[in-house]
């Protein structure tokens, strides 16, 4: 609503504001001697003060100090380059003397060399399940929380929500393969042999 109002008042004024505008321009160009903007009382002051110490300040200021201009001429700055630093060379970085190539990436699990007290390894993990899945009395929550010193309410929970599917009793967590990393593995054997292929034809 507001800029409604102002668009309309801008509208109306403008007519007002633009009339006879080069005449007026011109009047004020055409003067003589353009008229010095209102000065501040304080300024008026002070300039009367400074007229009463010394009426000829102005006129002294703007006059050439002979002596000043001579010392200038005298000034006589030399400036020479800088010699060139010659920074020393680098020494070639030796090429690295192992020149073993990784095996091909696996997806096998990391197994830490330090573990904290109420924590267990995933390999641990897996030991304890399999364990109790074969042999619920021996292994049950209570002896695996006092072995590991972990807290009987986790590995309960551990117990009930995370199950090992294995076709063979005999089976130790160990012998578990991983039917992801079995794929990936004839994934790769499968493209060794394509190149091979490639590589005779």
């Amino acid at each position: 609503m507001g800029s409604a109002v102002g668009k309309v008042y801008s509208l109306l004024t403008r007519p007002i504001r633009t009339f006879n505008v080069a005449n007026r321009a011109e009047r004020v160009i055409s003067r003589e001697k353009p008229v010095p903007a209102p000065q501040y009382a304080s300024t008026e002051k002070q300039k009367k003060l400074t007229d009463e110490v010394n009426p000829n300040f102005l006129k002294e200021h703007y006059l050439k100090n002979m002596q000043l201009d001579q010392r200038l001429k005298d000034v006589f700055v030399t400036s020479t380059d800088p010699e060139k630093i010659i920074e020393p060379t680098k020494e070639p970085r030796s090429l690295p003397q192992s020149r073993y190539r990784p095996d091909e990436h696996t997806f096998d699990f990391y197994e830490p060399t330090i573990i904290p007290v109420g924590k267990c390894s995933l390999k641990q993990a897996l030991k304890f399940i399999w364990q109790h899945k074969h042999d619920p009395v021996t292994h049950n929550s209570e002896n695996i929380a006092a072995e590991y010193k972990i807290d009987k309410k986790i590995i309960d929970d551990v117990l009930k929500h995370f199950k090992l599917y294995v076709t063979n009793k005999q089976d130790s967590p160990e012998d578990l393969e991983d039917p992801v990393q079995e794929m990936l593995d004839a994934a790769i054997e499968e493209k060794k042999r394509k190149d091979l292929l490639e590589k005779k034809e």
